[in-house]
């Protein structure tokens, strides 16, 4: 835990100096309700020193936007501790990501306050995308929400986390598995929908990689432990499966990123990946 909390400190510091402050504000109130969450739970402080609940705190922090309502961080941390991580037992035993259920929650319950938008150039360039009628991909990317090889501001966020997935991946925090077939699943789908840049296009591969919540999502998100399966073949499957769902949720539903969805849609299937697995294991 110590490890992944010193990988997101590029993305934390990168977040801060393109949104400001507040983002630390949001950041700080999300893991410190996680952390009271917690100790109301176990009725001790002890529990704490693992980490998973700063971990959990620090996670739904950055995927809410710096201008979240205090109250709509402390409903994300409470969803995410106490119902989707205790109420199933506590570590270990939880079947879903519990800072994708917390944020899922709030990003369900208030739209309006969650829904990042940029403060230059209005809507993000994924809510463009989404959201931008007959235009194409060059009449769209005028404007400021896109960057030089993905979303504006998002692409150096992306770029700070990936560099953040790589550092766990050297000290072997992470198998480099997951994360690259997250990646490959977006990449994979991105290349199929796109055409070239017409009104039904949803943008190029590379720009999906570092638009939204891409690298977060397939280094710090998609690879809890607790929530993924552990056989190779289930790897390959849930990790694959996650990166198509987001980009087809991105392509085809009203919400401009899909990541927390797609995980929490792919926990469902883990146990069935882990039986799948032991039964091919148990074969050969």
């Amino acid at each position: 835990m110590v490890h992944v909390m010193v990988a997101l400190l590029p993305g934390i510091a990168v977040h801060v100096a393109l949104a400001g402050w507040q983002t630390l504000v949001v950041i700080g109130a999300t893991t410190i309700a996680a952390l009271v969450t917690e100790i109301a739970c176990t009725r001790s402080a002890r529990d704490l020193a693992d980490g998973s609940a700063t971990v959990t705190g620090l996670l739904i922090g950055l995927c809410l936007p710096a201008s979240t309502l205090w109250f709509v961080c402390l409903v994300a941390a409470i969803i995410a501790v106490a119902i989707a991580k205790h109420a199933f037992g506590g570590l270990g035993n939880n079947v879903f990501n519990p800072a994708m259920a917390g944020y899922a929650a709030v990003l369900l319950a208030y739209p309006a306050l969650v829904v990042e938008f940029d403060t230059v150039s209005g809507a993000t360039a994924l809510e463009q995308l989404a959201h931008r009628g007959s235009t194409t991909i060059e009449e769209v990317s005028t404007t400021q929400a896109f960057g030089a090889f993905g979303a504006a501001n998002h692409e150096w966020v992306n770029l700070a986390f990936l560099i953040g997935g790589l550092y766990l991946i050297a000290v072997r925090v992470i198998s480099p598995l997951l994360p690259l077939c997250v990646i490959a699943g977006i990449g994979i789908t991105a290349f199929l929908l796109d055409d070239g840049g017409s009104s039904t296009s949803h943008g190029s591969p590379l720009f999906n990689w570092f638009a939204g919540g891409t690298m977060l999502s397939a280094f710090f998100i998609a690879t809890d432990p607790v929530t993924s399966p552990s056989n190779r073949v289930g790897i390959v499957v849930y990790a694959l499966g996650i990166g198509a769902l987001a980009m087809l949720i991105r392509k085809y539903s009203s919400w401009p990123d899909g990541f927390a969805f797609a995980v929490l849609l792919a926990n469902c299937f883990v146990p069935l990946l882990e039986r799948i697995g032991r039964t091919r294991t148990s074969t050969s």
